[in-house]
């Protein structure tokens, strides 16, 4: 008989093509929030989904990876203390719906390039800001997120932070 592996669920907001997605997530209890996003079947399974515009929240969604660009847990996990190998570079990602800014911890002796060359389909960032193009903090539709895990995939482009 196989044996069910446990799961913790995440509360999660989402940001797809339709806008943003809330959520909860079930997450396999041994991995964390980005390994899961990283391994598994194509699409993500997402309970109680409150979907833009809608009046009901969804009981259930089969989400596909692809089309979550930003996954932001509802709570601020503990940061783990910076090794001194590591370094914080603050980083701008370009996305189809703004731009992303927010700290991102590098390997002391890589270029931002050879870093993201690494880091695999999905890219953690911590005391983020996303805001449409030309914007500010204070710019209608301007959010702040204490860690987003963003896409790679969907992602234009990543910069150093001027």
């Amino acid at each position: 008989m196989a044996q069910r592996t446990a799961l913790r669920r995440d509360a999660v907001d989402i940001l797809t093509p339709l806008g943003w997605l809330n959520g909860t997530l079930h997450v396999p209890a041994h991995l964390g929030l980005r390994e899961h996003l990283s391994v598994g079947v194509q699409d993500l399974k997402v309970t109680g989904v409150c979907v833009v515009g809608e009046p009901e929240r969804l009981r259930f969604l089969a989400l596909r990876r692809s089309a979550a660009t930003v996954v932001a847990p509802a709570l601020a996990e503990e940061a783990e203390p910076l090794p001194d190998y590591m370094r914080e570079r603050e980083v701008a990602c370009l996305l189809s719906t703004g731009i992303l800014r927010g700290t991102l911890r590098v390997h002391a002796s890589l270029r931002l390039s050879d870093h993201l060359s690494l880091e695999g389909p999905w890219l953690t960032m911590r005391h983020c800001l996303l805001v449409p193009y030309g914007g500010t903090a204070n710019s209608p539709g301007a959010r702040s997120l204490h860690t987003a895990i963003t896409n790679l995939a969907q992602v234009l482009g990543v910069s150093e932070a001027p």
